[in-house]
């Protein structure tokens, strides 16, 4: 008997926002903040006369402050942990005096490039002559 007692006293002083954690990480997915409410009272466990509406009112602000959670919109509840973090960029410093010299640098760069394409250009084709027999040539047919 004195086990019973002491989960109930265990249950009770768990943090609900512990306890949706919880919830959530066992569950893998999202869910609505309304059944999450449930599970959580649920697993809670409600002493008569408690206002049922205050309680559920106080544990979705406890999971709306605890940066653990994220809403996803729709009225779902996820966890910022299954988010998808955005690649971190490293941002190159250019020394004070070397910005005049990358647009010069940049200027070289571009004039090799279009002297290289120029050349590409001044080539001529060659002229190719393809013989062709008159025995291979086939005559249109006449549409009646």
């Amino acid at each position: 008997m004195q086990g019973a007692v002491q989960q109930q006293d265990t249950k009770q002083s768990l943090p609900v926002a512990d306890i949706a954690y919880r919830i959530l990480k066992e569950r893998r997915e999202p869910m609505k903040y309304k059944d999450l409410v449930e599970q959580v009272l649920e697993h809670r466990g409600v002493r008569p006369g408690q206002n049922l509406a205050k309680i559920k009112a106080r544990i979705h602000t406890e999971i709306n402050i605890d940066s653990r959670f994220v809403n996803q919109g729709s009225g779902l509840c996820g966890l910022r942990e299954w988010t998808v973090k955005p690649q971190s960029y490293k941002v190159l410093e250019v020394p004070a005096g070397g910005r005049s010299n990358l647009g010069e640098r940049l200027r070289k760069e571009l004039s090799a490039v279009t002297e290289a394409e120029e050349d590409d250009y001044e080539e001529e084709p060659e002229d190719v002559d393809f013989p062709i027999d008159d025995e291979e040539v086939e005559e249109p047919e006449e549409l009646e």
